[in-house]
């Protein structure tokens, strides 16, 4: 059980967490416009705006994240609510079957566009295999973890 001391020293942590990550996503697009590499790879204008709109959705929950942080920090009564949801038994329920059921759903979308992909390219298909792969092996990995463990 997870008490308001305990949440306040781990949101100090995750605060300088999240706002070193701010400027990883920064960083990235520095390199990727602003330092010139060869126009042979060079990307889409669809790729750019798909770009861009990843980079503000990244920013925005790091955003999102880092006023949490300082909210708990700064406020006792959100620490105390933030205490509460945390450890109330029914959202950790509800967490955890909607991590199971996305994990299995994302599993088998993926097996359906290996199908797709199959008949369309070859280097699509063999990616997306290595990608539903490593699915199902972490899945594995995890379940005979937690077969282990309890």
């Amino acid at each position: 059980m997870e008490n308001i001391e305990h949440l306040r020293k781990t949101s100090k942590i995750k605060l300088i967490i999240m706002s070193l990550a701010t400027l990883l996503p920064l960083s990235i697009l520095f390199i990727m416009e602003f330092i010139p590499i060869n126009n042979i790879n060079s990307a889409l204008p669809d790729l750019i705006i798909f770009r861009y709109g990843i980079f503000v959705l990244l920013e925005g929950y790091i955003g999102i994240k880092i006023s949490t942080y300082i909210r708990i920090l700064t406020n006792v009564d959100f620490a105390t609510n933030e205490v509460i949801k945390r450890n109330d038994e029914r959202n950790r329920f509800i967490k955890l079957k909607t991590e199971s059921l996305s994990i299995k759903i994302a599993i088998y979308a993926v097996g359906i566009a290996l199908i797709v992909t199959a008949f369309i390219n070859r280097y699509i298909f063999y990616t997306l295999l290595s990608m539903l792969l490593s699915y199902i092996v972490i899945y594995f990995l995890v379940k005979i973890y937690y077969w282990k463990k309890y």
